[in-house]
């Protein structure tokens, strides 16, 4: 599995157990803070009931314990310093809390840590004595282990199912981005195949011609060796072609470098003017833009684009070239008033070896991978590319990295 897959399984897990966690931990502390309210409101209701009634400070306090059925410790604290239990509940203690913790829940409610933690609640009543009301949180604390437990298992299983689930739509789309792969080799290999047969197609037929002295003429002969020549020339072009797609496809960590972009278009527009007195060619380019990447790939996509349009376009169709730098992104877009693509290719972009006019460029010396070689750089620089039709009526070759 690829590297990004697990990441991205990984990243699935981890959100999945972030929202588990969260959601399921503020359920068990909210009902946990609930169930600590209940017991509070329990005890606030015994001191009440006793501070309602001064005289029976002692009788109160059990009527009310034994009327609302509260599982409280009551104890009493004379003036004296004697400490007696008088109704026992889970709370166990025979001594009386120390007297700075008696002080701390004095009239207000306070968690008691020990061997035992529990809610406290101290009244003065009559005669000095110190009435103490308690209440056990071993129920609570057992109650919220619980839920905790149930949530560190049901988050488990969800990351189990996230993953599996993550998984299968990982492995279904690979399989489908594999399928589409092979068809497309299978086509590029198909077209491929296609183009080396046809100059081979010829190489061979004028060979079986001149070993038969079918073509006697000499002036035939050198016009069979020139024709042949060219067909050699186009095989070494569209294999060269080949070997940089594959370059191309297989790079994963290309050559980095500081690259001149305003100086390295500059330079092929200024030759192109020279190839093609004919055309105008306007240039809107930024100063000091520069790109890291490989100076010899951005030279090879410089020099496809320039070659279609030397190839594709009539001699006097104006070229417009703009490089600008927009924030964080470099823009290239060349421009030509020749006759643009059909208004399918805007749509479906470029393909290995997608002629948009079979026609010309088996004439013209092409190999038919242009756009394939042009698409291959921006992507292994990170950009994007974009084929529109031309404000000046051509077609318009964008480049964003």
């Amino acid at each position: 599995m690829k590297r990004w897959s697990i990441r991205f399984i990984i990243l699935s897990a981890l959100i999945t157990t972030a929202i588990s966690l969260t959601i399921g931990g503020f359920a068990s502390v909210s009902l946990k803070n609930s169930q600590i309210e209940t017991v509070d409101a329990h005890l606030t209701l015994i001191a009440d009931q006793v501070i309602s009634n001064p005289s029976a400070p002692v009788s109160t306090a059990l009527d009310a314990v034994s009327r609302e059925d509260f599982n409280l410790t009551i104890g009493l604290l004379s003036g004296a310093g004697e400490f007696m239990v008088i109704n026992r509940s889970q709370l166990l203690f025979e001594i009386a809390p120390s007297e700075k913790v008696l002080k701390s829940a004095r009239n207000s409610v306070v968690t008691i840590d020990g061997s035992q933690q529990y809610r406290l609640l101290t009244l003065e009543i009559s005669g000095g004595d110190l009435l103490v009301l308690a209440n056990s949180l071993e129920e609570i604390n057992q109650t919220f282990a619980r839920n905790v437990n149930r949530l560190l298992i049901f988050t488990f299983l969800i990351d189990l199912i996230a993953i599996l689930l993550t998984s299968l739509l990982l492995l279904r789309n690979n399989r489908k981005l594999q399928d589409d792969s092979l068809l497309r080799m299978q086509k590029f290999l198909a077209d491929a195949s296609h183009e080396l047969r046809t100059p081979l197609t010829v190489i061979k037929g004028y060979s079986e011609m001149l070993s038969k002295n079918q073509i006697k003429e000499k002036t035939d002969q050198q016009r069979t060796f020139s024709r042949v020549n060219s067909e050699i020339i186009r095989m070494e072009n569209l294999i060269h072609d080949l070997l940089l797609l594959a370059e191309l496809g297989e790079t994963t960590d290309p050559s980095q470098e500081s690259v001149d972009l305003t100086s390295l278009v500059r330079g092929y527009l200024s030759d192109f003017r020279v190839l093609h007195p004919d055309r105008a060619v306007v240039e809107e380019i930024d100063e000091d833009v520069f790109l890291a990447g490989s100076i010899d790939h951005l030279r090879r996509l410089l020099q496809n684009i320039l070659n279609n349009i030397s190839r594709h376009t009539p001699v006097d169709a104006p070229v417009k070239v703009a490089l600008r730098r927009e924030a964080k992104k470099i823009m290239l877009s060349v421009e030509d008033g020749g006759p643009g693509l059909p208004e399918s290719a805007y749509q479906e972009g470029s393909h290995l070896l997608n002629r948009f006019n079979p026609r010309r460029s088996s004439k013209q010396g092409g190999s038919g991978l242009g756009l394939s070689i042009i698409a291959a750089i921006v992507s292994e620089h990170g950009g994007r590319l974009q084929l529109r039709r031309s404000n000046l009526g051509g077609l318009a070759v964008v480049v964003e990295i």
